[in-house]
């Protein structure tokens, strides 16, 4: 069965990759479920609340799953989701764009970086780069909900 894309995204998807100013982005698949459970497993605490509760007792398997969900929900232009990477290409993170379902022009993004020194002002970066990146490449516009950690 196939899946529908979102009516915002029928002709033109996003970009499974991407380079930001500060950041890159690459495609969140099962091919990348050690380094994906690795880094949201060690930021478990940082991600307390913010997907309800997950990820407390997230398997590897289960990660898998979430991986294969969220690379056929791309695949299908129904949702989007990047890991997020620094310059050097270290996994610090990870970006969402789910668009409203029976809504057109709304969505709610989400990101996430690991623990680390300067998460606060990243995320303000990381949140401001994809903002002007959705301008860019979006052919219409898309009124965008922030969420991220709150800790």
């Amino acid at each position: 069965m196939r899946l529908r894309s979102h009516p915002d995204f029928d002709s033109d998807p996003l970009p499974r990759s991407a380079s930001l100013p500060g950041f890159a982005l690459t495609p969140l698949t099962p091919a990348e479920v050690d380094e994906d459970f690795a880094a949201v497993t060690g930021a478990a605490h940082v991600l307390k609340n913010t997907f309800g509760p997950w990820p407390e007792g997230l398997t590897l398997t289960e990660n898998l799953y979430d991986l294969a969900w969220h690379d056929r929900e791309f695949a299908a232009a129904r949702s989007f989701s990047w890991i997020v990477r620094d310059k050097a290409g270290l996994y610090i993170g990870c970006a969402y764009l789910f668009p409203e379902m029976g809504r057109r022009g709304a969505a709610n993004g989400f990101v996430w970086l690991i623990d680390m020194a300067d998460r606060v002002a990243l995320l303000d970066q990381l949140q401001a780069e994809l903002t002007d990146w959705f301008a860019a490449t979006l052919p219409h516009p898309v009124a965008v909900t922030w969420h991220r950690p709150s800790v």
